[in-house]
């Protein structure tokens, strides 16, 4: 028998992600997985937290997209010695480019900002203020020529 489709996830989800990746998600990306974990946003796919009631759906969380895919790309970048650990991918649109919080700029009682890092060449461009204006302006269509 199929199972049906489970959309979201639980607190207890989430906290094991943040403790596996060592972060604390942004408040509206963890509002965002609660109601819609395992969905896109358009054309942008948002990386779910593992959750083991839907396993088939969210088996390319985000730890483990974090551990596998953005790893093997940073490894291009080891002869630089260039530093990424203040960001953390959570989404992507299928260019090979990641959308990611950038810890390093956050503001007193403000979410990190959202940036677009490059693939190609390892910089990132800011995107959004916070994953509530991101998902927004995703759901607009605002980065469909990212």
């Amino acid at each position: 028998m199929k199972h049906p489709r489970i959309i979201g996830t639980t607190d207890e989800a989430i906290a094991r992600a943040e403790a596996a990746l060592g972060r604390t998600f942004p408040a509206s990306f963890r509002k965002w997985l609660l109601a819609n974990n395992g969905l896109g946003i358009d054309d942008v796919t948002i990386f779910p937290v593992f959750d083991e009631r839907d396993p088939r759906k969210t088996w390319e969380s985000i730890d483990r997209r974090f551990r596998e895919s953005w790893a093997a790309w940073l490894r291009n970048f080891e002869d630089e010695g260039r530093d990424f650990t203040h960001l953390l991918p959570f989404a992507e649109y299928g260019t090979g480019d990641f959308y990611c919080f950038d810890f390093r700029a956050v503001r007193p009682g403000e979410e990190c900002p959202v940036v677009r890092w490059s693939h190609e060449t390892g910089d990132t461009e800011i995107r959004a203020k916070s994953f509530a204006e991101f998902s927004s302006r995703a759901a607009a269509g605002n980065y469909w020529n990212d």
